[in-house]
Formats: structure tokens, C-alpha cells, sequence
């Protein structure tokens, strides 16, 4: 399984005190998110995992889930398909 680094932008604390932290805030840029449709799976690191991998094949990989990262429209492009999760 090939994980990816987690991208946090440099502007991220700046954003965080523009706009302040909260559950709606993405997690790559610090902005405030239009809704929680795209996010990412990670693990400690934090590292990105691709979007097929479950929890039990994570136990099985002895790897800890760090959760979903909800990421805004223009952040999850960052990574390749098949590392998004969408959500309706």
C-alpha cells in the first residue's frame, strides 16, 4: 500500500486565525468548508491512505486509523482519485 504525506499549506495558522477552527474547517488549507463531501482517510503520520482500504485491513497491517480529514473543494485535488473519499 502506497501512503502519501498529509498537505497542510503554509497559510494554515493564518487561516485558522481569520477564520477560527471548528468542525467545519478544512484540514489542509484552514478555511472554513462549504460542506463535508471530500475528505481523505489517514494514519499516524499523518499520512493519506487510499480511499478502498478498511479498518480491518488496517488492524491486519498493524496501522492505526487517524480518521477522515474533511477537505475543501480545491484542497482534495491535491491528491490522486483514488485517495478521495466523497461523501453526498
Amino acid at each position: 500500500m502506497k501512503v502519501l504525506e498529509f498537505i497542510q499549506i503554509e497559510k494554515f495558522e493564518d487561516n485558522i486565525e481569520k477564520y477560527g477552527w471548528n468542525e467545519n474547517t478544512c484540514e489542509c488549507c484552514g478555511k472554513q468548508l462549504k460542506d463535508k463531501s471530500n475528505a481523505v482517510q489517514t494514519i499516524e503520520g499523518p499520512e493519506v491512505i487510499p480511499a478502498n482500504i478498511t479498518e480491518e485491513q488496517l488492524d491486519e497491517m498493524g496501522l492505526v486509523s487517524q480518521g477522515i480529514f474533511y477537505l475543501g473543494s480545491t484542497c482534495i485535488k491535491k491528491y490522486p482519485k483514488e485517495y478521495r473519499l466523497k461523501f453526498a
